[in-house]
């Protein structure tokens, strides 16, 4: 049975030159995230270049970056300008029409999202007057599958954003920091029951803006070791598809946002969905008709 892994890590392009964001999944591709002659082809997959600026000016942001990628629609051309963090009224309708989760539901493909939640997240946001929520959370809302919460978590059954637990630790919460390694073992579990695997990682866009190059290594180390352990256990039938939605992290000349292409990441060890990938992906639009074509 085909499964796919969508890993969404927020903030990455691909680098003009050496810094820790070209260090990332080294170890799997033999490749760094360098620009250059892409699609870039290795023995388990594929890195293609993905532009992000969606033929509109400006700097790429987060709500119109993500809104695009998981709605096949071109969310800056549909609103004529780039959104930054929060998805407004358009994009929220947008997303509950038709997000990528609730059209591979609906095709009978079994979807989830790895993230754990708390009831905090949902209280505090709620409350407000406009969407507080970002589009991955309303992503997961509109294919009408349940959140994860702690209770997953104690059943080895969700991963915390951050990976290794240690800012919701620091927030207060009697949770355990744990290694990449074990959050990897988490995630697998979920793969064996789902087909779709859906999982944000933001912590590269936050410290990106802080330009905050060791805590951007660390992410490098965590995220590393965390797709090692996965691509090393998932079936052979699997994929893990990784995408981000602007540049930020690659560049620590600047705290802003990049208008660097991203990198869209093909873990497969089946070479002719290499080469639909590197055949099909040039922007983030492309990622949802991707991902349908992928479970046809």
């Amino acid at each position: 049975m085909k499964k796919l892994f969508l890993f969404f890590i927020d903030g990455i392009g691909l680098c003009q030159k050496e810094s820790p964001v070209s260090h990332l999944f080294t170890k799997i591709t033999g490749k760094k995230l360098i620009a250059g002659n892409q699609p870039d082809f290795f023995d388990s997959g594929v890195i293609c270049s993905a532009d992000a600026t969606l033929d509109v000016p400006g700097i790429p942001q987060s709500a119109t970056g993500q809104a695009t990628i998981f709605t096949g629609i071109n969310a800056s051309e549909y609103l004529g300008y780039h959104l930054t963090a929060l998805p407004n009224e358009k994009l929220v309708e947008l997303i509950e029409k038709q997000s990528l989760m609730k059209s591979l539901a609906a095709r009978g493909i079994s979807v989830t999202s790895a993230n754990m939640y708390s009831n905090e997240f949902f209280q505090k946001r709620a409350a407000r007057r406009r969407n507080a929520f970002p589009v991955s959370t309303l992503t997961i809302k509109a294919s009408g599958v349940p959140f994860r919460y702690f209770s997953d978590y104690q059943q080895n059954r969700a991963v915390f954003a951050d990976i290794t637990n240690r800012l919701i630790r620091e927030r207060g919460y009697d949770i355990e920091e744990i290694s990449p390694e074990v959050a990897a073992g988490n995630l697998l579990n979920i793969m064996k029951e789902t087909q779709f695997v859906f999982f944000e990682y933001f912590i590269t866009d936050l410290y990106g803006h802080k330009r905050d190059k060791l805590f951007i290594a660390s992410c490098v180390d965590i995220l590393n070791r965390f797709t090692e352990t996965i691509w090393a256990g998932i079936d052979k039938e699997a994929s893990i598809l990784i995408i981000s939605d602007h540049g930020n992290a690659e560049d620590l000349s600047t705290g802003d946002h990049t208008s660097n292409d991203v990198p869209a990441i093909l873990l497969t060890k089946n070479r002719k969905e290499s080469r639909s990938f590197a055949d099909s992906i040039h922007s983030l639009v492309d990622i949802y008709p991707w991902v349908l074509e992928y479970f046809s």
